[in-house]
């Protein structure tokens, strides 16, 4: 009937409204408390990174809490020794920074004069002291000066905040992935047991998508980024480029954040390189960091990451461009996991309720699984279709002749 038409679209009109008010409310409470969502964040990906040797742990019949302590504390260990070994170095290379700063201040300020005269331009006279009196004493850069100057204030109590969150990832993340691995089985639990039955399995199936696309997503940066950072250093040394090691760790932690890691340190390399008058050195270090994005984005990353969203590089830049403008470095960071998850589910719903799909079609266009080479083929723990969130014998195979035995309309209809 057309007046049963127009009131379901009035519900999904005004449920929309409603959604986009709600979301709007949260965001203002969310950035209220904004110091502890880096924690959480932080927290959430060492849970993805561990749960595997938690769950191997578990295997051996040891109990989950002993697990996700010993889990913990080895990668708590594994950290404190790979600092133990690089810090000597990074300390050298720092205070070999401190000692040619005003040497590379120098080289840089003559790289400017030499610039400013292939241009016409006087660079000693625009910046004597007669000159800069003069800027300053017009009415019209005062404002300026005093803008700049407020800024300055912000920006330092942005340093001030970002040290205290800093601090506080330090101290929380892990206590707070020690607590979620801990009762990971009971979230998993509780979640099922608050589904609709009617939806439960589908609720399952999807949140397992989920799950597995984000575990993936998380445990192959972080390793796509200790292998971007040791190449980088290494290729770095290989070419006698100073503060190499710094050079490489910045790469490798900016890699966390898609397309950064190579460039900025490649941008970094060559600025060294120009400043200690080596033009070949810099040559050498465009080279090595394109050769190692390219091998990281044809090799490496798809070895590492055995499921992937096909998300287009326009949708991850967009995804970057707005999470770091509504949450600063945490938007960053988290902006394409989250744009992966919800265009599994946003995807999952149109397609089994909107063209007709079965969950199975709906999974394999939205996520690629990468098969492990032959040779490892046999010893894979989990088949890369099987839920990493949810456990096998809660969430139904995608596999079609594997699909539980449901009405029709069940994958093609809201209820």
């Amino acid at each position: 009937m057309p007046s049963e038409r127009l009131r379901r679209v009035a519900l999904i009109v005004w449920i929309a409204v409603g959604a986009v008010a709600l979301g709007y409310v949260l965001l203002i409470v969310a950035g209220s408390v904004r110091v502890i969502w880096l924690p959480i964040a932080f927290g959430a990906g060492i849970v993805f990174f561990l749960e595997p040797l938690v769950r191997a742990l578990e295997r051996m019949r040891m109990p989950r809490p002993v697990a996700a302590v010993l889990a913990l504390l080895a990668l708590i260990g594994l950290v404190i020794a790979v600092g133990a070994l690089v810090f000597p170095t990074i300390r050298e290379q720092a205070a070999e920074f401190g000692q040619r700063l005003p040497d590379l201040y120098l080289a840089g300020i003559n790289w400017v004069r030499e610039v400013g005269a292939s241009l016409g331009l006087d660079v000693d006279e625009l910046l004597s002291q007669q000159a800069i009196e003069d800027w300053l004493n017009d009415p019209a850069n005062q404002e300026t000066v005093q803008n700049l100057l407020l800024g300055f204030g912000a920006g330092a109590g942005q340093v001030i905040r970002g040290f205290a969150e800093a601090i506080a990832v330090l101290a929380l993340a892990p206590i707070l992935a020690m607590y979620i691995l801990i009762d990971l089985e009971r979230f998993k639990a509780n979640s099922l047991d608050m589904t609709p039955p009617k939806h439960r399995e589908e609720f399952a199936f999807v949140s397992g998508q989920v799950g597995t696309a984000l575990s993936s997503f998380v445990r192959g940066q972080l390793l796509v980024a200790i292998i971007v950072g040791a190449a980088s250093s290494l290729g770095m040394w290989l070419i006698d480029l100073p503060f190499w090691l710094l050079i490489g760790i910045i790469a490798g932690f900016l890699n966390l954040i898609p397309f950064m890691g190579p460039v900025v340190g490649g941008a970094l390399a060559v600025l060294v390189a120009l400043l200690n008058g080596s033009v070949t050195q810099a040559i050498w270090a465009v080279v090595i960091m394109i050769a190692i994005q390219q091998v990281d984005n044809h090799v490496i990353t798809p070895l590492v990451q055995r499921a992937r969203v096909n998300l287009s590089p326009l949708v991850i830049v967009l995804a970057l461009i707005i999470g770091g403008t509504v949450a600063g470095l945490l938007g960053v960071l988290v902006a394409v996991p989250m744009t992966a998850a919800i265009r599994i589910i946003v995807g999952h719903l149109w397609r089994t309720r909107i063209l007709g799909e079965t969950w199975g079609e709906a999974s394999q266009h939205m996520i690629e699984y990468t098969e492990p080479p032959d040779r490892i083929a046999g010893i894979r723990r989990r088949h890369p279709n099987q839920s990493r969130l949810f456990d096998t014998q809660e969430l139904p195979s995608i596999a079609e002749e594997e699909q539980p035995t449901l009405d029709p309309s069940d994958q093609t209809s809201p209820r």
